[in-house]
């Protein structure tokens, strides 16, 4: 049984890596501005679930570059479930930072959001 909590905790370790990697490339991105076009409450994740916030929202967006439409998705940080079920809702903008190369490689930064929507951002890092 130790071996797979070893597993699980390098998986993780390399995912939180990796994201941190893609946040600090993203910066120097440029942004565009997209629309959320679709809500899910879904369960937190497990390195923000704590017993009083069991779920995060996920919202999908698209935005567009020299005329063509991009999508990618973000979550909220985790969030009870009366908050989470009333906050998921509307169409708000949403500042993405895109790979100028390949804008199918995007991220949605809390900082970029701060006045977008009523709860935090969440990087999963």
């Amino acid at each position: 049984m130790s071996s797979l909590f070893t597993l699980d905790f390098i998986r993780t370790q390399l995912h939180r890596r990796a994201m941190r990697r893609l946040i600090a490339q993203a910066r120097s991105w440029p942004t565009a501005t997209g629309e959320v076009n679709h809500w899910e409450v879904k369960p937190a994740d497990e390195s923000e679930l704590t017993g009083a916030t069991p779920n995060q929202i996920e919202a999908r967006f698209h935005f567009s570059v020299n005329g063509e439409y991009y999508g990618g998705y973000f979550r909220s940080i985790a969030m009870g479930v009366h908050q989470s079920e009333t906050l998921a809702k509307g169409t708000p903008p949403v500042n993405v930072r895109y790979n100028p190369q390949n804008p199918d490689s995007n991220i949605a930064l809390p900082e970029d959001n701060t006045q977008n929507f009523p709860f935090s951002i969440s990087t999963g890092a």
